[in-house]
């Protein structure tokens, strides 16, 4: 980021609703002075309670960032964050330009003073910031201290980054990967400078951990997964600088993979395969089939490995009898007609289909009886696809299953006529007590059939969700205006009295699409005196109140 622009949505969602006001003010307040801007940095202070410096890193798809404030330290992403975000947001483009500036003066200036000036200031701050400190002296050991010494340099910061205490929330997860990420950079310095036998030796007990710190963060944003995705990727350029003994890498990758729950290690066989050789592929592929023979309640797990070295040999064969193994579902069914149909072999493929649909007949998969279809009518039986799509649209109907229907030799008429026959019957005798769907996709139908008075005889009829109701006045509101008015009206009445949070902003929503569609047919004087209503049946909702005052045809 260079100036850019950082998304609102991504800062609420950083930092929360309540803390992006906070910091939304402090911008507009003038709170905020940028200090630098680089790529993908940005440095300034904000004045709060106290003057506190924040640094912020990344683009408008990844912001992370540090304050020197307490609620950083407890909460991670704060408002002294959001404010300086969004004052980048607003600043003019000469201010701008006078913190890229500073930037540049502060290079040109260091450039001009001399090595021991730089040297006596370098030293000078690190002595007043320890990780600094830190990082220069692994430096300076690196080139003149044994193994041994340096990797007790180097634990204490990575027990440090890898032992989070209690669980660290999405909030906070950033620093973490931060931390961690530093740890790695440090290990990958020792690759860079030929030390690449004590960079294993390092990653070796990051990974040991790495399950604990996995299991101890909220990584849904993947933060600390791509550090260790990076630490993995250095743990191979370490063996390619400095390949241990094959066969002592097999059985610890095999190990590595077979425990990994979280896929870190998937396919390490592969990834290794070159480092490995002949004789750690071999190895690695006997401890599978050791373990295979000796645990059948672990082949779940061992599968993945095993099939590698089935699909490397090309034995098709050998990968059916894995999936057999524990063939349980629709899904395995599924994968094995899939492997047969790579290999050519079309009829075994649908003989396996054929019997996942028998095995599985009291839990039927949708996937796999399309699938099977498809596969019946590249062999001619197109009757026999027809039966099967039929029997599955009767006992779980959907809209994919209905349009595989549709390219059947019936004609199009025929196959429509038979599936809304189906739905009525079934909405008919379900009636009317629980969300279903199955009027949904009855209008959905309806309506891709363009008999759209059909379609809405049963949005009026039935329950139907928010979503078919929108989508059928949208389509159809030059047609049928008078139905799609009357359900963006009712689209508001259910929204201001949901409970729901979020619902009043979709009732301002549909309200601000009722405007524009009766602007289109000349019906605005409709529009004031359904808001005028509005106001005074929920005068005493403030928040939908607030909304609706803020829409430019409130009065």
């Amino acid at each position: 980021m260079s100036g850019g622009h950082y998304e609102d949505w991504q800062l609420r969602r950083m930092a929360g609703d309540v803390i992006y006001a906070r910091g939304a003010a402090y911008a507009n307040e003038g709170r905020v002075t940028l200090l630098s801007i680089g790529p993908a940095l940005v440095r300034a202070q904000v004045r709060g309670s106290e003057l506190y410096s924040v640094v912020l890193e990344g683009d408008s798809d990844d912001i992370s960032g540090e304050c020197d404030c307490p609620a950083f330290q407890d909460r991670g992403f704060c408002k002294h964050l959001v404010a300086v975000a969004l004052a980048v947001n607003i600043a003019s483009p000469e201010a701008v330009g006078m913190a890229r500036q500073s930037l540049d003066a502060i290079r040109a200036h260091l450039a001009g003073l001399g090595q021991d000036v730089l040297i006596d200031r370098l030293m000078a701050m690190a002595a007043q910031d320890s990780k600094l400190w830190t990082r220069l002296e692994l430096e300076a050991a690196i080139t003149s201290e044994d193994d041994d010494t340096i990797y007790q340099r180097v634990v204490p910061a990575m027990d440090a980054a890898m032992d989070v205490g209690e669980y660290v929330d999405w909030r906070r997860v950033g620093a973490v990967a931060k931390g961690l990420r530093e740890v790695v950079g440090q290990i990958e310095g020792l690759v860079e400078a030929g030390r690449a036998s004590l960079a294993l030796r390092l990653l070796d007990r990051m990974f040991d951990d790495a399950p604990e710190l996995q299991e101890a963060v909220d990584d849904s944003e993947g933060d600390v997964r791509g550090v260790l995705d990076a630490a993995q990727e250095l743990h191979l350029m370490a063996c390619q600088a400095s390949p241990p003994d094959p066969k002592a890498l097999a059985a610890e990758l095999f190990k590595r993979e077979f425990q990994d729950d979280y896929g870190l290690w998937e396919d390490a066989h592969g990834v290794y395969a070159d480092v490995l050789g002949p004789d750690g592929l071999a190895e690695f592929r006997r401890l599978a089939e050791a373990t295979a023979r000796a645990s059948p309640s672990d082949r779940p797990r061992l599968r993945g490995i095993l099939n590698g070295f089935a699909v490397a040999d090309g034995d098709v064969d050998a990968r059916i009898r894995l999936r057999m193994a524990d063939a349980s579902s629709a899904w395995d069914y599924h994968q094995i007609a899939q492997i047969c149909l790579e290999a050519g072999r079309e009829t075994e493929a649908l003989k396996w289909a054929e019997e996942g649909i028998w095995k599985t007949e009291d839990r039927p998969d949708r996937h796999l009886t399309q699938f099977t279809a498809r596969l019946l009518r590249e062999q001619n039986q197109v009757d026999k696809a027809q039966t099967l799509l039929r029997r599955a649209f009767e006992r779980h109907p959907c809209m994919e299953l209905y349009r595989q229907l549709q390219q059947g030799p019936e004609g199009k008429e025929a196959v429509l006529d038979h599936c809304v026959t189906i739905l009525q019957a079934r909405i008919a005798k379900q009636g009317d007590s629980h969300w279903s769907g199955l009027p949904d996709l009855l209008v959905g139908i309806l309506l891709e059939a363009s008999r759209t008075d059909e379609a809405w005889l049963v949005a009026n009829a039935q329950r139907c969700h928010d979503a078919t109701l929108v989508g059928l006045a949208e389509a159809t509101y030059a047609t049928h205006s008078t139905q799609a008015l009357s359900a963006y009206v009712g689209l508001v009445d259910r929204c201001v009295s949901s409970t729901i949070q979020g619902r009043y902003e979709e009732a301002i929503g549909h309200l601000t699409r009722l405007a524009q569609l009766r602007s289109m047919l000349g019906r605005t004087a409709e529009q004031t005196a359904h808001v005028e209503a509005l106001a005074v049946r929920h005068k005493m909702k403030r928040n939908f109140i607030k909304l609706l005052r803020g829409m430019p045809t409130a009065s």
